[in-house]
């Protein structure tokens, strides 16, 4: 019976390990796919929860313009280089307004000379001929350098170009940023809203209230 009893136990001590390093494995295994999806949450190198901020505008279709209003602010706490991937517009199924590209440059790094603001919300056409948003690139083109000593105030600012293709409502509830940093790919998320309705003449509701 003692024999019997003591088998019992080592069995379940056995499956017990394997249990364990199956956990284990899967642990691994999913840190492994976190890291390489990019899933991974930003740390210190971006100032965190920004309170949510947008805007709302009609427009009449077949307009094109720029939403400059889209910044991810950087921390002087980063290690090393930050590589944009992409930055996607998180947008509703209205279909009244389609994206036609997206832009970055450092603020206030990338900033024209004699520039008047440092950015504008709102600028026809796309890639915009306003002067002061002059100096973007294409989004994965961008690499940010670590912020020098005593250099506190620095953001990303993505230029947004849509199109109005029908009449109607669409509202974007912020953009989806994914970058490498530190041997791992990050997302997150800016919170900026926007609505834009057509005919120009149309009413349009603000998203969130700004």
């Amino acid at each position: 019976m003692k024999a019997a009893v003591a088998g019992m136990r080592a069995s379940r001590v056995k499956w017990i390990l394997v249990a364990f390093v199956v956990v284990a494995a899967v642990v691994v295994s999913v840190s492994f796919v976190l890291t390489r999806t990019g899933s991974l949450a930003p740390g210190d190198e971006l100032k965190r929860d920004p309170a949510p901020y947008g805007w709302h505008g009609s427009k009449a279709v077949g307009s094109v313009f720029t939403d400059g209003f889209n910044y991810l602010f950087l921390t002087p706490n980063a290690r090393g280089d930050i590589r944009l991937i992409s930055a996607r517009p998180l947008m509703d199924e209205s279909g009244a307004v389609k994206v036609v590209g997206v832009r970055a440059r450092v603020v206030p790094d990338m900033l024209p000379r004699n520039f008047t603001y440092s950015s504008v919300q709102d600028s026809p056409g796309f890639p915009s001929g306003h002067p002061d948003l002059a100096g973007a690139v294409p989004v994965n083109e961008l690499v940010i350098r670590p912020s020098s000593a005593g250099q506190d105030t620095r953001w990303v600012e993505f230029q947004i170009g849509y199109e109005v293709v029908a009449e109607g409502r669409s509202a974007r509830r912020g953009v989806e940023v994914t970058y490498e940093y530190d041997g791992s790919r990050h997302v997150t998320v800016i919170p900026s809203y926007l609505a834009i309705c057509a005919p120009v003449t149309a009413e349009c509701q603000p998203e969130h209230d700004e």
